[in-house]
């Protein structure tokens, strides 16, 4: 999970590069960042489904090869050349979304105690990922030579040296007597995955996305080392969210549901960001990431523990499936403030979305209610 999440995220950084060295829009390069969900989200709904009857590992192992084509055709991109990036970035999509959900349930499955520690230890890898690679590639970019080869062809090498062990890891095999069940099972479908999982799902990678595409990209210019900035920031806001875990199990599980506390630092991460789009201060944009890379970790480390309370053995992987492709429709928020922010102004935006994650504290609190009386001996 680790070393293709840190392939994934590499991009983040990059895109004040793209700007440069391609001549692409802010449009263009947040587009990048977005399509990668194209690929992301359908392999999530085919292969957790898959995990759950052929076996977690059957699908690790081609997401470590897709990995590797994805950063291969992101390398031939080096020509600048929109449809080569786009096709790189769908692919690095599809490697992530198989090895999501079948390595998260994998990971649940192995994990011997409370459910939350399970959770835990997957959005951990999986955020180390996002936010190494980024730290990583930044620095690269910035301080070395071709901005747009040297970070991806430092994933093939760090990839040809994990991928032989994650390949020979035992486990992971199909489920003795599995047979295949529906793509969207019956526990999703429930009110109480609505409004505990559903409802707030996208949140997840909206806030991480806002933060260091939209945020940096209203400060960029007065950073003098732009790309490092960036990727400093993507690694700020995505190592809260996994530093944050041991924390947000422990507060979430005694005194607030972990969902309404998430909710809770979105509200006060996109009244920050309403901070930075009045200042265009870039220190400022360092505390609204911890915000929302703190509301990130939480939400999601709450999601997979509501999905594996919710869902059975024989449905984890297509439930986990469903929970993460709803994350991932955060994905595409910085793309639509950059088309909407110029009309309507970004402060704007910030402050409707503290809005409706305000409003949507309310009815996740009710689900929270009834969960807990009806768990109450």
């Amino acid at each position: 999970m680790f070393i293709i999440a840190f392939g994934a995220n590499l991009f983040a950084p990059l895109l004040p590069a793209y700007r440069v060295v391609a001549s692409l829009s802010q449009a263009q390069v947040t587009f990048l960042l977005a399509i990668y969900v194209a690929g992301l989200i359908p392999a999530l709904l085919i292969g957790g489904p898959l995990s759950d009857t052929r076996g977690r590992r059957a699908m690790v192992r081609p997401a470590l090869i897709l990995s590797g084509i994805g950063s291969l055709i992101l390398v031939m991109g080096v020509t600048g050349s929109f449809a080569v990036l786009s096709v790189g970035r769908f692919v690095a999509g599809l490697a992530a979304g198989l090895v999501m959900a079948a390595g998260a349930a994998w990971l649940q499955e192995l994990t011997v105690g409370p459910a939350y520690l399970g959770a835990r230890r997957a959005t951990i890898f999986l955020s180390a990922g996002f936010g190494l690679g980024p730290l990583a590639s930044g620095l690269v970019a910035e301080f070395l030579p071709w901005p747009d080869l040297l970070p991806y062809l430092l994933h093939l090498v760090l990839l040809a040296i994990i991928a032989p062990l994650a390949w020979r890891t035992g486990g992971g095999g199909p489920r003795p007597g599995a047979v295949r069940r529906k793509w969207f099972p019956r526990s999703v479908l429930s009110r109480r995955f609505l409004w505990s999982v559903a409802a707030w799902a996208p949140w997840g990678f909206g806030v991480t996305t806002t933060a260091f595409a939209t945020l940096t990209s209203l400060v960029i210019d007065q950073v003098q080392w732009p790309i490092a900035y960036s990727g400093a920031i993507a690694a700020v806001t995505m190592l809260t969210g996994a530093f944050i875990q041991p924390l947000a199990t422990r507060f979430g599980s005694n005194l607030v549901p972990p969902a309404i506390l998430g909710l809770g630092l979105v509200v006060a991460g996109m009244l920050a960001s309403v901070a930075v789009a009045v200042t265009l201060s870039p220190w400022l944009v360092v505390p609204a990431g911890i915000l929302l890379g703190a509301s990130y970790g939480v939400m999601m480390v709450s999601g997979l523990r509501e999905v594996r309370a919710i869902a059975p053995p024989e449905d984890l992987g297509a439930a986990t499936g469903i929970f993460y492709s709803l994350t991932y429709v955060g994905f595409f928020a910085p793309f639509a403030i950059a088309l909407i922010g110029p009309i309507i102004g970004y402060s704007t935006i910030f402050i409707i979305g503290a809005v409706i994650a305000a409003a949507s504290i309310v009815p996740v609190a009710k689900i929270a209610a009834q969960v807990d009386t009806e768990n109450q001996p």
